[in-house]
């Protein structure tokens, strides 16, 4: 079915979701890597499907995240304006235990109702930057031209996740008629934060060209190493 966003998934869905981000997170560190997930959901009607990225990045590069992130939300803020709210931190990492049915899943006594997460923290509709690392993530609500201003987030008609484009802190402009351009900076926010961390160009990080064999031999070498870690293979 339609998603628009991540967080609008129904628990099904929410639930798969989160425990690809489990068996992905588990082969990159068993390779000595990192991952990041990004999502970024702008205002408008735009009917794209829910996106998120995934990216691996050097282990250090997730351990600092949580810093460079809030850094660069501050800074975010500044510009673009988001009425005031501070970074939502949120977890969305699958814990495990049983989810009935005999899939391993959520367990039945876990706070899957209470813990914060970025699917219960975003209002319906409302327009949202998502971050997460191990063990944790930002949510951001953002403050869009065609949002008025409100904060019951009852949007018409929600846009769809743009994903990681790749975004500067100094993309658009600052304040008055910068405000336009709102959408298009945040859709490029979490690559370009991203690549400044590693020291690269976010333009050359968000758009590696394809390999000549339009990138067959990684697509290969990655589902090879994905099978020991596939979780899909444990249902029945």
């Amino acid at each position: 079915s339609h998603a628009e966003s991540i967080s609008s998934l129904d628990e099904d869905s929410w639930y798969e979701v989160r425990r690809f981000r489990q068996s992905l997170r588990r082969m990159y560190q068993h390779y000595g890597r990192g991952v990041l997930f990004v999502e970024t959901v702008g205002g408008g009607k735009t009917g794209l499907q829910a996106k998120m990225e995934m990216v691996p990045v050097p282990r250090w590069v997730e351990k600092d995240a949580p810093m460079y992130f809030k850094h660069a939300l501050a800074e975010a803020a500044q510009e673009w304006g988001v009425h005031g709210r501070s970074p939502i931190s949120v977890t969305d990492d699958y814990e495990g235990g049983d989810r009935g049915g005999g899939r391993g899943g959520i367990s039945a006594n876990s706070n899957t109702k209470t813990e914060k997460t970025s699917r219960n923290a975003v209002p319906k509709g409302f327009p949202y930057f998502y971050v997460g690392w191990e063990g944790g993530g930002y949510v951001q609500l953002i403050e869009t031209d065609d949002q008025g201003g409100g904060d019951d987030g009852d949007l018409d008609g929600n846009g769809g996740s743009a994903g990681l484009g790749g975004m500067g802190l100094g993309a658009g402009g600052g304040g008055g008629g910068g405000r336009g351009n709102s959408n298009a900076f945040w859709r490029d926010f979490g690559m370009d934060t991203i690549a400044g961390m590693m020291g690269l160009d976010p333009l050359k990080f968000r758009r590696r060209p394809p390999a000549r064999d339009g990138d067959k031999a990684r697509i290969l070498e990655f589902c090879d190493k994905w099978k020991e870690f596939d979780w899909t293979l444990e249902l029945d």
